[in-house]
């Protein structure tokens, strides 16, 4: 006659079966967002903490498939400290990774904030170069075959039509131009730095909230078992 299956034990094993799985799964998951690696950019490391927000289902449903399994055995069965050492483990794993992401994302959008602002100051140190040596070009032409020159070989739209009037008038009105040009630059360049800033403050928000909810739901768990 068989002996009698101990359908907990069953569950069990099945439980940590699976959570080994679903823990897999979000590690496979992450590494596959964290390709390719730019580790000198900001916005991977939004990015990343960000998938790993949303891939803490999989990880809190192992974690309660552990401590699940290890309520239903009885304290002594091996079974049963086995579920409850994994689920342990698991909890204080994860509870230290998620406990990271919050400073992690508030440094990361930290460094967006600075990175960002760099590299349009940056922008705009090379194009007033540009601007600069473009006027001083056009100060220096003595005719306006030569400013035609000069403007035809400027990029579309960055100086006007060649007014009429005297090779002064000229002169300043293409100056002129180049001034607005560089306004306008500036204007377009911070304009489109703080839409970025805004787009990406609420997914940082939602990191750094759901990081930490996930965490103190872990390390309170952990404490638990």
């Amino acid at each position: 006659m068989l002996a009698p299956v101990d359908r907990r034990a069953v569950f069990s094993r099945h439980s940590r079966w699976m959570a080994m799985a679903l823990e897999a799964l979000a590690l496979l998951s992450l590494v596959a967002g964290a390709i390719p690696l730019a580790l000198l950019q900001p916005v991977w490391w939004l990015r990343l903490s960000d998938a790993a927000v949303n891939l803490a289902p999989l990880l809190l449903l192992a974690v309660i498939l552990l401590r699940l399994a290890a309520v239903l055995l009885d304290s002594d069965a091996d079974s049963g400290r086995l579920s409850n050492r994994r689920c342990f483990q698991l909890a204080s794993r994860w509870a230290l990774v998620f406990a990271l992401l919050v400073p992690l994302q508030l440094l990361s959008f930290a460094w967006l904030w600075a990175d960002s602002d760099s590299q349009i100051n940056r922008q705009i140190s090379l194009f007033e170069a540009d601007i600069a040596g473009l006027r001083s070009r056009i100060l220096a032409s003595s005719s306006t075959s030569q400013l035609v020159g000069i403007a035809s070989g400027t990029s579309p739209g960055l100086l006007p039509a060649l007014p009429a009037g005297s090779l002064v008038d000229q002169k300043q009105r293409l100056s002129e131009s180049l001034s607005s040009a560089s306004s306008r630059l500036q204007t377009n360049l911070r304009s489109q730095r703080s839409t970025m800033l805004r787009s990406s403050l609420p997914g940082t928000l939602r990191g750094v909230f759901g990081a930490a909810i996930v965490a103190t739901f872990l390390i309170l768990l952990r404490r638990q078992i």
